[in-house]
């Protein structure tokens, strides 16, 4: 943090908000591939373990917690979010303007919502995964830059 700079205070993450971020991707994931398959994937955890993990009742190692990431790249945004902050990919493109991306979304989704779209003026799930790929670009191209920003708040003044 550069010097001056103050952050807000931050609510400490408990073990309970943990097994609720935790259980959330977690549950997606079982319902995807079941929990056995779910728990060889992520380091030979036992099946009652991502159960217990998934119903909330136990929370995961850091390790297991973080072998989510191998499935899910977004496994770890709840716990992070709680943080204000959110995970992006090292190789994300930033070619330093976000603008395409973001307008592409934007028309997509500004697409869906027009009341000539099949949904009418509210954006239906299928128009919403339609446009699932523009978004993701757009969500990429502004967590480069937000890292960007990180980076250029941890050099010096002069650097």
């Amino acid at each position: 943090m550069m010097p001056g700079n103050v952050r807000p205070p931050v609510a400490l993450l408990t073990d309970e908000d943990a097994r609720e971020l935790l259980a959330r991707p977690l549950l997606s994931l079982c319902q995807e591939h079941g929990p056995t398959r779910v728990g060889k994937a992520l380091g030979g955890v036992d099946e009652k373990t991502i159960r217990n993990a998934r119903d909330e009742k136990s929370l995961l190692g850091v390790d297991t917690a973080a072998n989510m990431l191998a499935l899910d790249p977004y496994a770890l945004d709840g716990l992070l979010n709680h943080f204000g902050r959110r995970s992006v990919a090292i190789e994300a493109k930033c070619e330093g303007d976000a603008l395409p991306s973001l307008t592409g979304a934007v028309h997509r989704l500004v697409t869906a919502a027009s009341p000539a779209s099949p949904g009418g003026a509210g954006i239906t799930d299928c128009e919403l995964l339609g446009a699932e790929g523009e978004v993701r670009a757009a969500y990429d191209a502004l967590g480069a830059l937000l890292h960007r920003i990180e980076r250029g708040r941890r050099r010096p003044a002069n650097g």
